[in-house]
């Protein structure tokens, strides 16, 4: 009898056993699950305007692979996952993680491109999210298919198999770079954009989402920005297109040519920049301009109507001829335009008032002149060229296009010495636009409150 209650208790025990076996398999299964990861890999090339260009290097440059890699972390910040794909289009990609117990974890992914060689990104520090970082494998020129973008977001794992679909922004900006005249006749071999800062070189980012601001990046303890310059442009590549982590909206760079004569680097020409992640810029220059036209320093898509503006005629200058205005007004108005900088300190003053001078080209300036101290009463804007080679006909072209009328040409009886004075006027009659041809070459305009005097000795239509 004994022994019969013996063994049906433990038939009883076997089967709860069985049943708490079974239910912590279940709860096991409702609990962990596989996440897949969904990238859009086109995102990252239409945030940086560059879309075409990527589907020409997939599709000329077959060793050319888009890669897209993926870190997870759990709530200690220890890696628990790391996947990656390749793949040769720009489409949207599947990773599938590895199983992962229910809970809160961070996602990290990261993309850009290989080559078949050694990575142009190295992974270091990826065990803790603390320490993990993407740095540059050389400290070299990033070509613009390189480029490289970052996402970090929340996976939590519940009662459901998750779905997270992701785009990278942009961690730095895309730079194209071209000069016009850098022909095999011209006296350079090539040339090079440096960016001129005494600044240490950003050479990487962290990858923590905690991470903001300035703690983002990774500086270099060696090299300054003005160490490391763009690619090389030449007669034969005359443009490219390089991506840069170097960021800020006021960047000074240098062009240089290599003369082939000396074998020396000659500066060309300086201009600022604004570098701001997930932006695509230009640097434009025209050697045969060098004079009278400043490069460009702005957002690739304006390039164009940059281009037929100027050769519409226009010259970079448009000075303020506000005649109320104030020196702090001007100096917002004319120190706003990307190209135009400051050729003396602060205000001077000589025998026709206070003046500033401000620079866009070799030989191109405007200054304007207050008649009182401390920079009020704005009575005159000279804008001039040094440059003999550059005909009065631009002058004359580029008042014709800031909608300026010719009303013909100023003789005054008492003041002989000055030569023919072409004149014109703005719509409303306020402001008056003398251009006067120097003989020593070159010209000035000079846009000034218009003088009942000069109106009378006007010879209409002359000229």
């Amino acid at each position: 009898m004994k022994g019969s209650i013996w063994a049906a208790a433990a038939t009883c025990c076997m089967a709860i056993a069985s049943v708490l076996l079974t239910s912590c398999d279940e709860n096991s299964l409702l609990t962990s699950w596989n996440a897949t990861v969904r990238i859009n890999t086109a995102a990252l090339y239409e945030k940086l305007e560059m879309t075409d260009f990527m589907v020409e290097q997939l599709a000329e440059k077959d060793y050319i692979k888009v890669t897209d890699s993926v870190l997870v972390y759990d709530q200690l910040g220890q890696l628990v996952d790391r996947q990656g794909i390749e793949t040769t289009s720009l489409q949207t990609v599947s990773i599938d993680l590895e199983t992962l117990p229910q809970g809160t974890y961070t996602l990290v992914a990261w993309q850009t491109a290989s080559s078949g060689v050694d990575p142009w990104w190295w992974l270091a520090g990826a065990d803790q999210l603390a320490t993990a970082r993407l740095v540059q494998s050389y400290p070299s020129t990033i070509a613009g298919q390189y480029a490289i973008g970052l996402c970090t977001t929340t996976l939590s794992i519940g009662s459901e198999a998750p779905v997270i679909d992701v785009e990278m922004e942009p961690m730095g900006s895309v730079v194209d770079i071209s000069v016009d005249g850098l022909t095999p006749e011209c006296d350079y071999s090539y040339a090079s954009l440096v960016i001129w800062s005494e600044e240490p070189r950003v050479e990487g980012f962290y990858l923590n989402p905690a991470c903001s601001g300035e703690d983002r990046w990774v500086y270099s303890d060696t090299r300054k920005e003005s160490d490391l310059s763009f690619g090389a442009i030449s007669p034969s590549m005359p443009a490219r297109t390089d991506f840069t982590l170097s960021h800020g909206e006021k960047k000074r760079v240098r062009l240089y040519g290599y003369d082939k004569t000396a074998k020396a680097r000659h500066l060309i020409i300086s201009a600022d920049i604004a570098l701001n992640p997930g932006t695509h810029a230009a640097f434009y220059f025209d050697l045969d301009r060098i004079s009278f036209q400043p490069p460009y320093t702005g957002p690739a898509a304006e390039l164009a109507a940059w281009k037929a503006k100027r050769d519409a005629g226009y010259l970079v200058s448009d000075p303020c001829v506000d005649w109320e205005a104030d020196y702090q007004t001007v100096r917002n108005r004319v120190e706003s335009r990307m190209w135009w900088r400051a050729a003396n300190d602060d205000l001077e003053q000589d025998e026709n008032g206070w003046f500033r001078y401000y620079t866009a080209a070799k030989r191109l300036y405007e200054v304007y002149y207050f008649a009182e101290a401390g920079g009020k009463d704005l009575f005159r804007v000279f804008v001039f060229t040094s440059d003999d080679t550059v005909p009065v006909e631009v002058a004359a072209e580029h008042i014709f296009l800031q909608g300026y009328g010719f009303r013909g040409v100023l003789h005054h009886p008492q003041e002989k010495e000055v030569g023919l004075c072409y004149v014109y006027l703005s719509a409303d009659e306020k402001t008056e636009v003398q251009i006067i041809e120097r003989g020593a070459g070159g010209w000035e305009i000079i846009y000034m409150p218009t003088e009942p005097e000069d109106l009378a000795h006007i010879i209409p239509g002359f000229g």
